[in-house]
């Protein structure tokens, strides 16, 4: 009987993968302005501000982004320059200094990031 839990059970997990791999997914095809003109909503408003202030937002997180850049590489450097030989501080530093390279390409690219995102509204 425990067999046929563990045949049955792994057939409905390779089923529940195949399904999920090999479906295309809804939003992969769509096209949120010609949704809008098939649904009968020709004019949506300006959007103008709405963006203008999204930039603002995102300018703002981006110079703070660069301080706190600056504060944790100065962290990193310090761990790494006061571990005294230590492997495993040595190490922590090092961790600390690419970690933060990383949170500054992406607090960098974040102008990008809210690009995809006000692009759904169809404003070009």
């Amino acid at each position: 009987m425990n067999k046929w839990i563990k045949v049955i059970s792994m057939s409905l997990v390779i089923l529940i993968i195949g399904v999920a791999l090999l479906s295309e997914p809804a939003a992969a095809g769509a096209n949120v302005s010609d949704a809008l003109k098939k649904s009968g909503i020709s004019k949506t408003g300006n959007m103008n501000g709405v963006y203008n202030d999204l930039n603002g937002v995102v300018f703002f997180v981006m110079a703070l982004g660069g301080f706190w850049i600056v504060g944790m590489l100065v962290w990193g450097g310090m761990t790494l320059a006061g571990s005294g030989g230590n492997p495993q501080k040595r190490t922590e530093g090092f961790i600390k200094l690419s970690l933060t390279l990383v949170g500054a390409y992406i607090i960098f690219k974040a102008y990008d990031i809210a690009g995809w995102a006000t692009g759904l509204g169809g404003a070009a």
